[in-house]
């Protein structure tokens, strides 16, 4: 019950089909090395808003907060020093306080410190193959079909930790912060062509948007298009930077009437 430790790990290599289309993703797991009891999410990066979901998840489904969270040296929680070292990030910092936890990080090059969920990665991930051959296929209609599919044989694994989960639980102190907003926000105007930049990412709205202002809820997995208080478009977040996100649907109607 002394630390969570949180890791992200690749999880393209399941197969997973998402609406008939291939899913690159990773899960952000949660471990207690003493019990083994973890906590998963899905996710498309090891961002910052990544992990706070996915500790946030793991907390809320214990009740309790232990002292410590380690995380390995991942820009998500740390960024390197002028002497070669790495130091934690300012949000992630504020983060361990609103949660009243410490944060604690392995050494560089020493993912042995890591070793309980580094372990539970591997072993999480062919649990995950052996279901989905009982499953019978790895379609899934919704990203919400999936993770509550991980959340059945998760819960599974853990019924089987409960006496240890149950001596950590007794020396943590009860969760008393409250729940975090699942994703960050930020203003923009659409451009007379009727898009939108977010973090270096181009994405297309409704022509009805143009020259407007809205408000975009980053969410790791999507984006939320909010216009005058009403949510208007939820959009696949892109990765990386520099990229396009064009709905034919909202351009069609310039192409059409373009002169040629």
């Amino acid at each position: 019950g002394e630390a969570l430790q949180t890791d992200f790990t690749a999880a393209s290599e399941l197969g997973i089909r998402i609406a008939d289309e291939p899913f690159r993703h990773l899960l952000c797991n949660s471990v207690l090395p003493y019990s083994n009891w973890q906590s998963v999410m899905v996710c498309r990066s090891e961002s910052l808003l990544a992990l706070r979901c996915g500790m946030q998840e793991a907390l809320f489904r214990l009740g309790r907060v232990p002292a410590w969270h380690q995380t390995d040296n991942s820009t998500s929680a740390t960024h390197e020093l002028a002497t070669g070292l790495r130091g934690f990030n300012v949000e992630y910092l504020e983060l361990m306080a609103h949660w009243g936890m410490t944060p604690r990080t392995i050494g560089i090059g020493k993912s042995h410190q890591n070793g309980d969920v580094e372990a539970a990665n591997g072993v999480l991930k062919r649990r995950l193959v052996q279901h989905l051959l009982l499953r019978g296929n790895r379609d899934f209609a919704s990203i919400e079909e999936y993770e509550a599919w991980i959340g059945t044989v998760t819960e599974q694994a853990n019924r089987g930790r409960s006496v240890r989960l149950a001596e950590e639980l007794a020396v943590m102190r009860p969760l008393s912060a409250a729940r975090l907003p699942r994703y960050r926000e930020q203003h923009v105007r659409a451009s007379s062509n009727g898009t939108i930049q977010v973090q270096q990412n181009t994405y297309s709205v409704q022509p009805r948007l143009r020259g407007e202002r809205l408000l975009v809820r980053l969410f790791d997995l999507y984006l939320e298009v909010h216009y005058e208080g009403k949510k208007q478009l939820v959009i696949d977040r892109l990765r990386g930077k520099g990229k396009h996100r064009i709905d034919y649907r909202h351009v069609i109607g310039s192409l059409v009437k373009k002169p040629w």
